[in-house]
């Protein structure tokens, strides 16, 4: 089954609506109130069907966003090992498991989670916002400074590094606060709480288009509510 959720209410699609969408069977992810619910990657649309972003789905609620991080992410955990890296033949889910295996050699593969950090700076009363130039120059959405954890590295580590390569600000006490999954494509968000603790604040250009202190009661445009960035952000406020 598929669906979506509107004011906490779920409207469930029979697949039967989409006949002729797909192209491989529908992927049950889990249980909702006790009802098998899934994923379909569709290739076509019907006549009055139309198109959402995954993104704006995450934001209608908590249940819905576990819900669709965890169907996006074995989507694409499929897709990724329709071959296997070994020896190139076609792999295959395995019963059971999240997994697939190589019909040809066996070997396994899981779905790749990426772990990454991200951290809200505080400085008294104030804390760091950055923009990404993967948002856009013209976007007015501000956040945090993020980064992908590196072979070999503590999250710990990854935090001050990130920090300091973004910001050039270097950190003092560090606290672990909370996670969130996030399917864009595959990441494990850890996020930190950070104080400042000396430098001054020169971005870097390839990775940010802007960087800033700003008062606690006096912030920008945030993330969406249900965004990691955001409740760090609100932990603070």
């Amino acid at each position: 089954m598929v669906g979506s959720e509107v004011n906490s209410t779920y409207l469930w699609h029979s697949l039967d609506e989409f006949a002729g969408c797909y192209d491989h069977q529908p992927i049950v992810t889990g249980l909702l109130d006790g009802v098998p619910v899934g994923v379909v990657e569709l290739t076509a649309l019907n006549a009055g069907m139309v198109c959402d972003s995954a993104r704006s789905l995450l934001s209608v609620s908590e249940t819905a966003y576990a819900h669709l991080s965890h169907s996006l992410q074995i989507i694409s955990a499929r897709r990724e090992h329709t071959f296997c890296g070994c020896c190139g033949h076609s792999m295959q889910p395995r019963a059971g498991e999240w997994a697939m295996v190589c019909t040809q050699c066996g070997q396994f593969c899981y779905p790749r989670i990426s772990p990454c950090i991200i951290v809200v700076v505080t400085r008294g009363d104030e804390l760091l916002l950055v923009r990404h130039h993967r948002h856009g120059r013209e976007s007015t959405m501000h956040t945090l400074v993020a980064g992908f954890i590196e072979p070999g590295e503590s999250a710990e580590q990854a935090v001050h590094r990130e920090v300091l390569e973004e910001t050039g600000l270097t950190l003092g006490k560090l606290r672990y606060c909370f996670s969130q999954s996030w399917p864009f494509p595959h990441s494990l968000m850890m996020g930190f709480h950070a104080e400042y603790s000396g430098g001054n604040l020169s971005i870097d250009e390839d990775e940010l288009c802007f960087g800033g202190w700003f008062h606690r009661d006096n912030l920008p445009d945030l993330p969406p509510a249900f965004a990691i960035a955001r409740k760090l952000v609100d932990s603070f406020c």
